[in-house]
């Protein structure tokens, strides 16, 4: 960790271009600079493979010196709280799924029960669509580590590309998660709907979060307070649909600084409205109310020893007083009724 004479170490946990925006937004907007927040450091390129994030988030924290670390999923920290890491919940960074995400089988599969021995498409190891799955797999009865095959593909990448609804259909893989205009024609084609994450979440379920040391909270507050004001600033602006061409060009601009291949061709933003529904909580909200569903399933599942309280994992205090102090500001009032009009329209 930093000492109080060093800049804040951030670091996206995520090697995803898609959860770099934000800092870059930030950047190039002027919000760190305006609400003062200048003494820092940002790597965006990945701190850990997400399939080892459960169980070496805390190792990785320590051994970079990291103070913020980004796109952190829920599981991973409440998992490394529970074996006493100095790593807490701030505030969050993504819901789960996306308001069109909905997943479609094979013809003849009728419900989740029914993909048991079957093959479900991902992009990769531990990503959302993979989480969501899992855990409605769980629910059903269904074990997703033994009892299904799963085929990771980029091609699954945040269903811009038509080639996962081809996947289906030639029998490659029995499960895909689709979106419009996709998800429709496979409808109309006869490939059922299993899976419709909003019908359960309707206002979104927290999946990523941003976490911080205790060190951080505690010594260094004022510039975490001013780094939350200016993420919540950058997120109203990711959710404006008059935005796109900027946020598609900042996109295209980090595919190609990227040294990951699957980065370079993957394509998160295909139109404004991915822009809008991007699944980005406008106020950095906590839910407890999800914190305590993970916290229990993960000890229904065997993940953790015992469940504990959601206390000792979310410490979002800072959140929910930059969301206000940014709130109250006359100049921000045409982004926020922005943000929260995209609220009203997806559900979250």
């Amino acid at each position: 960790m930093s000492t109080l004479d060093q800049p804040l170490l951030i670091a996206n946990s995520n090697y995803h271009v898609g959860q770099q925006i934000a800092i870059r937004v930030a950047e190039e907007q002027g919000y760190f600079q305006a609400e003062g927040f200048t003494n820092y450091e940002y790597e965006g390129r990945g701190l850990i493979p997400g399939p080892a994030e459960l169980e070496g988030l805390a190792l990785a924290v320590k051994e970079h010196g990291l103070d913020i670390i980004t796109a952190v999923n829920v599981e991973s920290i409440v998992f490394q709280r529970s074996k006493g890491a100095d790593l807490y919940i701030v505030s969050g960074w993504r819901y789960e799924s996306n308001p069109d995400l909905k997943w479609h089988a094979a013809k003849g599969i009728m419900d989740l029960r029914g993909l048991r021995g079957r093959k479900i498409g991902s992009r990769e190891p531990g990503d959302l669509t993979q989480i969501t799955m899992s855990k409605a797999l769980r629910a059903a009865g269904v074990d997703p580590e033994r009892e299904v095959e799963w085929v990771y593909d980029p091609v699954f990448a945040y269903r811009t590309n038509p080639a996962h609804a081809e996947m289906l259909r030639s029998g490659k893989v029995d499960a895909v998660s689709s979106g419009p205009p996709f998800s429709e024609q496979l409808e109309k084609e006869g490939y059922g709907l299993i899976l419709d994450p909003k019908t359960k979440f309707p206002r979104g379920r927290l999946g990523k979060v941003i976490i911080a040391t205790e060190r951080t909270i505690e010594r260094r507050r004022d510039e975490l307070f001013a780094f939350l004001r200016a993420i919540i600033r950058a997120f109203w602006f990711m959710r404006d649909r008059d935005h796109f061409e900027y946020l598609r060009d900042l996109e295209l601009r980090l595919r190609r600084e990227s040294h990951n291949d699957e980065e370079r061709v993957v394509c998160l933003l295909s139109s404004p409205e991915k822009v809008e529904g991007w699944t980005l909580p406008i106020d950095l909200r906590v839910p407890q109310a999800d914190i305590e569903e993970t916290i229990q399933e993960m000890a229904q599942w065997g993940k953790l020893d015992r469940p504990f309280s959601v206390k000792d994992v979310v410490r979002d205090d800072l959140a929910v007083e930059a969301y206000k102090a940014v709130s109250d500001r006359a100049e921000l009032q045409p982004a926020l009724s922005k943000a929260l009009a995209a609220v009203q329209k997806y559900g979250f």
